[in-house]
């Protein structure tokens, strides 16, 4: 290990290390500096920032106020650094350092991660994966940065509402929506509606796209129980006599054991879209990574559909 303090270049990712750990020691072996000059860097970043960073709390260190506000922040510009510094040029993966941040919902994460990471490791040895998960926030994360690449409905209306003008949306495939069950069962409007069901509901929210139709039509079913995300929709599906009006592509992926049928309920089609801020479109390593996770995303989804249906 060197003994010197990073170059001023490698601050940012220094600092990204010590707020992310909050360890000087485990910083230092990210950034594969001696213990001394991550302390050293510390100390000069503590100077440039005014502010304390790290601070002891009982036998660790832990985040000041100001710490965790600039930890969202470093990601778009440590990126941003990169491209100024960096060569113009085709982009090189196999030689390429760092990490790519990405946004993903917990139904992508457990589908893409573990390909994704595998292509990475073929193509990109030297590039690691920050996942960071989809909130309400994630359309205004990207537009800044802070993430590089999400994967996420078409959010048109609501970031054009936001006053955000500065994504790119492109869609990469077309979510569908059926109903599972665990047993085998004849699915008729009527039994659907005379069945608990369970309900995905990211915000706690009540209803939601069968709700509003059945509605529309003078119905109501019984939602059961609200869960945040598809895995625990899933997971309570596999378990008892609940229904479940799910993406097909979670469900192909995630659960092929489940049986399937046409919702008895209209429900819309979305065009699942990779978005990322403008600025980034004519990057090179951005266009890269945009055509890997296009083609991870592609190929994972067109797999699980060739899979015997129940």
């Amino acid at each position: 290990m060197a003994d010197a303090p990073p170059p001023p270049t490698d601050l940012l990712p220094a600092l990204l290390a010590l707020l992310e750990t909050e360890s000087v020691t485990r910083a230092a072996q990210r950034m594969h500096v001696g213990q001394p000059a991550m302390s050293r860097t510390l100390e000069k970043l503590r100077e440039a920032t005014g502010d304390a960073l790290l601070v002891r709390q009982g036998r660790r260190l832990v985040r000041t106020r100001r710490a965790h506000e600039l930890l969202p922040e470093l990601g778009g510009l440590i990126a941003a650094a990169e491209r100024v510094l960096s060569p113009a040029g085709a982009f090189q993966p196999e030689s390429a350092r760092g990490v790519v941040r990405l946004g993903l919902g917990d139904d992508m994460q457990a589908v893409l991660v573990a390909p994704l990471l595998t292509r990475l490791r073929s193509e990109a040895p030297g590039l690691d994966i920050r996942i960071r998960p989809l909130h309400a926030e994630s359309a205004h994360e990207a537009s800044r940065g802070v993430i590089e690449l999400a994967v996420m409905p078409d959010v048109r209306e609501q970031y054009a509402l936001a006053g955000i003008s500065e994504l790119v949306l492109r869609p990469v495939y077309t979510r569908r929506f059926i109903t599972v069950s665990r047993t085998r069962r004849k699915l008729t409007l009527d039994s659907f509606l005379a069945a608990d069901h369970v309900l995905v509901s990211p915000q706690g929210n009540e209803g939601g796209y069968v709700d509003d139709a059945l509605r529309a039509a003078g119905k109501q079913r019984r939602v059961a129980v609200t869960v945040p995300g598809f895995l625990a929709a899933l997971s309570l599906v596999q378990g008892s006599d609940l229904l479940a009006t799910l993406p097909d592509d979670i469900v192909h992926v995630l659960a092929p054991a489940l049986y399937r049928y046409p919702c008895p309920v209209a429900t819309p089609e979305l065009d699942m879209c990779l978005i990322w801020a403008a600025r980034f479109t004519h990057d090179a390593r951005h266009s890269w990574l945009r055509a890997l996770v296009r083609d991870v995303v592609s190929d994972t989804v067109k797999a699980a559909a060739k899979r015997k249906r129940r």
